[in-house]
């Protein structure tokens, strides 16, 4: 990790999960309480004197608020503190991805889809607002989805700090195209900014494009500003007139246009759900921490979506993503892009996806669906897997490198599961807690 450092306060790092101008984001252990967490260490030492202890006072305040939007759709903050002088935040660790990996130009997903994650952010702001929190920076980066289910929203009440006297210096960071209109004016903002800001992550999760568009950052200010977003009706995207006016009422410019509280938009999206015409609409209403999202369908157009990838024929590539979404939602449709463009190999590929399923016993599960249901491409059948005993001899031996003599254990269990000999492999290297270690046993392997 280089200038990195090997401990925050009490807690070990263990690598390193992002970097921006004004700090890093590690991954860490507690080890008093014995759990993984992230630690946000801030740049403070860009500032000099009062200035820069009167940022640490605030940025502890603002900490102190954020710690108390205690909610299931919120990164939970544990602890404040400082390190060389440097603010830092230990949080909870969230294994997932942001939205910023769903929202890809031309990456949209259903209406159905798509407002579960909206009301699940809804329901975080409702809760940040209430206790008089704005998070003033809600955009798809800071949106995290764990298992393609539960939305957690994180740097609430921190942003506005990092944007300030720390990013003056230099050119301005990021882009407006989720600010609201009275954030791009530099005035005072309440709780309805944050509305806007997710009437446009839903528009750009409807239709695969921002509202806001532009060449440069004063471009896009100046749409923010001035112009109406398309209509996404007029763009033949499958929504209701009634989830169009939503959308339109959330990103009206003014704010008292706008809906007055998280909990008024979120009631108006349930009530466009709810007259719509398919019968499982009803369903998906209620949104809960571990609602199921449905998958988005496959794209038919073979010059975007899933179509032909890797060797791979579209009908395949459609029964993978569809089983794959009963476990993780939505994302199943973008983790099946990637994964088939890095092999063409039918094993290989989906051993890689069921890497992505959080639980064992459900990866357990997807892992038999595949070989049940006998998954066929134009010219490739899964088999069964069959693996030699030369083969699980050198998987045990490279393995006793580096966990010892339980390695015959960790090896015949496995096998048991593995359906191919590199699930097999790649099972087995997570029972090696270190990333260098884990990538030598893997290096190892045979052919």
């Amino acid at each position: 990790m280089g200038n990195d450092p090997a401990q925050i306060g009490r807690y070990r790092i263990e690598s390193v999960l992002g970097r921006g101008a004004m700090g890093v984001v590690y991954r860490a252990h507690d080890p008093e309480i014995d759990r993984r967490v992230a630690i946000k260490l801030i740049r403070a030492d860009l500032l000099d004197g009062t200035e820069r202890a009167d940022f640490i006072a605030r940025f502890r305040h603002e900490a102190q608020a954020a710690g108390r939007c205690a909610h299931p759709n919120i990164v939970t903050i544990y602890d404040f503190a400082t390190h060389e002088g440097n603010p830092f935040l230990a949080m909870e660790f969230v294994d997932g991805i942001t939205l910023k990996q769903i929202c890809q130009p031309g990456m949209k997903l259903a209406a159905a889809d798509a407002m579960p994650i909206a009301l699940q952010m809804l329901e975080a702001l409702r809760a940040a607002h209430e206790m008089g929190v704005v998070h003033r920076d809600i955009k798809p980066a800071n949106i995290m989805l764990v298992g393609g289910r539960l939305v957690k929203v994180t740097d609430f009440g921190i942003s506005r700090l990092e944007s300030s006297e720390l990013t003056q210096e230099g050119a301005a960071i990021g882009t407006p195209s989720y600010m609201s209109p009275e954030q791009c004016r530099g005035t005072p903002v309440d709780q309805r900014s944050d509305l806007f800001s997710t009437g446009v992550v839903l528009y750009e999760l409807l239709s695969g494009e921002r509202p806001f568009t532009g060449r440069n950052f004063a471009e896009v200010t100046r749409s923010v500003l001035n112009d109406a977003p398309p209509d996404l009706l007029a763009r033949n995207v499958a929504i209701s007139p009634a989830l169009q006016s939503v959308i339109t009422r959330a990103l009206a410019k003014s704010p008292a246009a706008r809906f007055a509280t998280a909990a008024e938009m979120a009631a108006s999206l349930r009530a466009t759900m709810q007259a719509g015409t398919t019968e499982e609409a009803d369903d998906r209403t209620i949104v809960a921490p571990r609602a199921a999202i449905a998958v988005p369908p496959v794209a038919r157009d073979s010059g975007s979506g899933i179509g032909s990838m890797g060797g791979f024929d579209r009908e395949l590539l459609g029964t993978l993503e569809r089983r794959l979404a009963h476990y993780v939602g939505p994302i199943a449709r973008l983790l099946v892009q990637n994964a088939a463009r890095g092999t063409d190999n039918l094993d290989s590929l989906c051993a890689s996806l069921a890497g992505n399923i959080e639980r064992p016993g459900d990866r357990d599960a997807f892992r038999k669906e595949m070989l049940q249901q006998r998954v066929r491409s134009s010219s490739t059948e899964l088999p069964a897997a069959t693996l030699g005993d030369e083969e699980l001899q050198q998987a045990q031996h490279e393995l006793t490198r580096f966990l010892g003599p339980v390695a015959r254990v960790l090896v015949k269990r496995e096998a048991a599961a593995a359906i191919s000999t590199a699930d097999l492999w790649q099972r087995l290297s997570r029972h090696i807690d270190s990333d260098v270690d884990r990538q030598a046993f893997l290096s190892r392997r045979r052919g």
